[in-house]
């Protein structure tokens, strides 16, 4: 679903597929639960809360688990994978 330029307020909104463009997010919690990644573009937030479920969830536990149980190799991993996450996306070719 896409959302343009609407204000939210005092609420969960389950983000998982949609499209916000300039939108306003006020005292919400975002929830993604690892389906389709959302498009998130021009968008204030104020006092929000992220909060993630399912396979997102499962996801991040595993990267704990690989940090804290991997020794030294596991930090290098995920410390690894959140440089590659730091760097600018590529724009788009054509």
């Amino acid at each position: 679903m896409e959302h343009v330029g609407e204000t939210f307020s005092e609420q969960t909104i389950k983000i998982d597929g949609n499209c916000y463009s300039e939108c306003r997010f006020e005292n919400c919690t975002l929830l993604y639960g690892g389906g389709l990644i959302p498009t998130i573009g021009k968008c204030h937030f104020q006092n929000c809360q992220w909060q993630f479920e399912d396979g997102a969830e499962r996801t991040l536990l595993f990267l704990k688990q690989l940090y804290h149980g991997m020794g030294q190799g596991g930090v290098e991993l995920v410390e690894a994978t959140l440089s590659v996450l730091r760097q600018s996306p590529n724009p788009p070719s054509g």
